[in-house]
């Protein structure tokens, strides 16, 4: 039920449509079927030759129309500044199919946020302003505590525009299991607000749990806002929710509510997990809220996600990142300086974090962050690389990264799942194995069940945890966030957690390649990967 309604409201329903109308025009007109059913069947029936004119001038004018916008496409797809690795599939199928590919456009391809949205943004970003200039000033300091890794963090600085702090203290979360009694002790201790952000809410044991806490904080007068993508959520929890807390004084909306057949936002959506509770902590990583990432339901085997928690000034990052989604999706603007202007604690730990947001092309500025950042952690490594991700589906650009730094002589450590939650997509991405082995990456999958973790780590050293898949999705088209790290205590935790997943992961071998039939059909598959 939950895939049908996806079908209704994602846009599919309608490509599809304008694709059975093409094959249509293609098949009855081009091969002059109308005119042999004519002779055989109608010919005898004067109102069929009038009906038959009337349609040929139709589909004439809906061809006629498809090209003018084709055209127009054509021009917008060559002219904007992006890599060629997503121009080539709009191009070819512009020529092969330019009707559907005409309305496949209009669906998933980022043409930004709607124009009333853009206020809210705007609002924003004039108030982080001050904000922003205060942490480049900051920055400064760092120079030669930093190192290598300088140059990872002035990359989050300058796109991003988030701040690099230290003196916080950073804790990692291996599993879901161990985050979520975590989260809920650190809800229950709540005095002023609670932000919450996932992809993904499911109605189950975890959801009961943390939603009984913020009706109980509610109702001592703590300040609680939720947003949830409507797409990611969409089916897994009751559609009244938002209504339902209402009653409490929750504020709980919708991120890019879905509409019927026709909804047009299939991109653009909040794939960002974070939860700030005051300014004491703040999390962030992969995990949504939902049962089997803590494993209290078994779905794909053993489900491995992680996470971190944050005290101390790095918070101030996360909370202007949940802002801006949750000003877009409430339609108003917040004012900031009651939520940044907080001294926070300083901690002895050692260390830096950069917690960051992305977004889309249009939204950064036409800066693929997550993707960058994973190079620039890839690129500073001398030694060793771990990497786990659930979807293989990377850009050419982080492909060649990996590859570069294998052929260098950095030991790439890659591991995806071994009980995938989307077949097809996994088989998509077992199609990059070869590639990647030829080079000297080492690729693992994980045996246990399912790996959902986005988390990097460079040399035992510099690391990040988030939410950035290695596919189009996450890298190009939705909202996103995550920390860089650099010299925590947690790193070796991190450490530790790739080595133990490694032990319980089976090797590819390097002779590894997929069957003829695989290989031809992910083949033709990947040429629209780019789009979606």
């Amino acid at each position: 039920m939950k895939k049908l309604r996806r079908f209704f409201t994602s846009g599919f329903l309608f490509t599809i449509t304008f694709l059975l109308v093409e094959i249509l025009i293609v098949v009855f007109f081009e091969l002059g079927l109308d005119t042999i059913i004519f002779s055989k069947i109608f010919a005898s029936i004067p109102e069929a030759l009038d009906a038959l004119l009337i349609v040929n001038k139709v589909f004439t004018w809906v061809r006629v129309v498809a090209f003018v916008l084709a055209v127009i496409i054509f021009f917008r797809v060559i002219n904007k500044f992006e890599d060629p690795e997503f121009k080539i599939p709009w191009l070819v199928f512009l020529f092969v199919f330019p009707l559907a590919t005409v309305a496949f456009f209009l669906i998933f391809k980022n043409h930004g946020l709607p124009r009333k949205e853009t206020k809210y943004i705007k609002g924003f970003l004039n108030q982080l302003e001050p904000y922003y200039e205060r942490n480049r000033l900051e920055f400064q300091k760092y120079d030669n505590e930093l190192g290598r890794a300088k140059g990872a963090f002035e990359y989050i600085l300058n796109t991003a525009r988030m701040g690099t702090f230290k003196n916080n203290r950073v804790t990692y979360y291996p599993l879901g299991d161990d985050f979520f009694p975590d989260l809920i002790e650190g809800l229950k201790k709540a005095k002023k607000f609670i932000f919450i952000e996932f992809f993904i809410i499911t109605d189950g044991k975890l959801w009961g749990e943390v939603k009984d806490v913020l009706i109980q904080k509610a109702q001592e007068g703590v300040e609680i806002r939720i947003i949830y993508d409507d797409l990611g959520s969409n089916g897994t929890i009751s559609s009244k929710t938002p209504r339902r807390l209402a009653k409490y004084g929750i504020k709980c909306y919708k991120f890019h509510p879905l509409r019927p057949i026709l909804s047009g936002v299939y991109n653009n959506r909040d794939h960002r997990k974070i939860v700030v509770i005051d300014h004491q902590m703040a999390f962030t990583g992969g995990n949504n809220l939902a049962d089997e990432y803590a494993n209290i339901i078994t779905r794909f085997g053993h489900w491995k996600d992680t996470m971190v928690k944050i005290e101390g000034t790095a918070i101030s990052n996360l909370i202007t990142t949940f802002i801006e989604n949750f000003d877009i999706a409430s339609k108003q603007i917040t004012q900031l300086s009651p939520y940044l202007d907080f001294d926070y604690p300083e901690f002895n730990d050692e260390g830096f974090v950069a917690p960051f947001g992305d977004g889309p092309g249009f939204y950064t500025n036409d800066h693929l962050i997550g993707e960058q950042n994973y190079i620039n952690i890839i690129n500073y490594a001398e030694r060793k690389v771990y990497i786990s991700t659930p979807y293989l589906i990377p850009t050419y650009r982080l492909m060649e990264a990996m590859r570069n730094a294998a052929l260098r002589g950095v030991d790439i450590h890659l591991i995806v799942p071994g009980i995938p939650d989307k077949r097809f997509v996994y088989k998509i991405a077992k199609s990059h194995f070869k590639t990647l082995l030829k080079a000297g990456v080492h690729i693992y999958t994980y045996t246990p069940g399912f790996n959902h973790m986005k988390t990097a780590l460079a040399d035992d050293e510099l690391a990040f945890v988030g939410t950035i898949n290695f596919d189009f999705r996450s890298l190009v088209h939705h909202f996103e966030c995550g920390a860089l790290l650099y010299k925590n205590p947690c790193i070796k935790q991190i450490s530790d957690d790739f080595k133990n997943m490694i032990n319980q992961s089976a090797l590819v071998p390097i002779d590894f390649k997929l069957g003829i039939i695989s290989r031809s059909i992910c083949g033709l598959f990947k040429i629209i990967t780019p789009l979606l």
